[in-house]
């Protein structure tokens, strides 16, 4: 049998550093941007609470049309979109703090001092979930009497709604926020069982995975007809050195698609209409 080599002493420490580089979860974590390193330079790391159509789940083949179009608009600039899901107030923190890149499908009310591209990702329409047969209306808060309202906490949901959850936050008989990464499909079987009795949500958010859950025989969507459809976006970080690169990239690339037929293609896969 050939004799093991043996390591030079000199050498040693240079080897040992590398292998704790190698071996290091920090150094893996930094690169994949979960809050505890600044994202790598080449990869663009977003983040968001599921919201399908617009974001979904990352490792499906539909992960969500807004993903689709970061993937296609910042793999044209040479970046790599790592999009993961997390709750939205863990996300809102992370941006902030520079952690990760930027959140998908929130509005400019969800954090004001955000790096914000012109064009949007979207409109968002307020509107309830019922269950069916309930025959219930939204006529101002005074219509909530006796019913039980789901509610996500940090969403900001319009002035009526949210001055109301505000006011019950700490009663559970008349509001339950529910904080979690699946809040929306939470909250949705609660309503189907009877927990709760509405929930307030995305048009199309609260369709979509009425569809998917397969309740479309207990529940149903309910438009409050309240305010005009609210622009949602891709956003970046204040405190991000790229943040206004990639806002003006987002910008061209949805024009550039808009004008080539792309963002239709896109949309079409998930039954959305361009939204300008």
């Amino acid at each position: 049998m050939a004799p093991i080599a043996k390591t030079s002493w000199a050498f040693l420490p240079a080897c040992l550093a590398l292998l704790t580089f190698v071996l290091s979860p920090a150094s893996a974590q930094e690169v994949a941007g979960n809050g505890h390193g600044a994202p790598e330079p080449h990869i663009i790391t977003l983040r968001a609470d599921p919201s399908c159509p617009s974001n979904c789940d990352p490792d499906s083949d539909h992960p969500g049309y807004d993903v689709e179009l970061a993937k296609v608009i910042f793999g044209a600039a040479g970046y790599e979109v790592d999009y993961r899901l997390l709750s939205w107030s863990r996300t809102l923190v992370e941006v902030r703090n520079n952690t990760i890149d930027g959140f998908v499908a929130g509005i400019k009310d969800d954090a004001p001092d955000f790096i914000f591209p012109d064009e949007p990702g979207g409109v968002l329409i307020n509107a309830f979930a019922a269950r069916k047969g309930s025959n219930w209306k939204w006529a101002g808060p005074d219509s909530l009497k006796g019913k039980v309202l789901g509610y996500i906490p940090d969403y900001q949901y319009f002035p009526e709604l949210k001055s109301y959850i505000d006011a019950h936050a700490n009663d559970p008989k008349l509001v339950q926020g529910v904080a979690m990464m699946n809040a929306t499909e939470l909250n949705l079987r609660k309503l189907a069982v009877g927990r709760i009795d509405l929930t307030c949500d995305d048009m199309s958010v609260l369709q979509y995975e009425i569809n998917r859950l397969k309740l479309n025989d207990q529940l149903e969507v309910i438009t409050p007809g309240v305010g005009a459809p609210v622009p949602n976006y891709i956003a970046f970080g204040p405190s991000n050195p790229r943040a206004h690169k990639l806002a003006r990239l987002w910008d061209d690339g949805i024009r550039r698609l808009r004008k080539s037929g792309e963002l239709k293609q896109i949309l079409d896969r998930y039954g959305i209409k361009d939204w300008k």
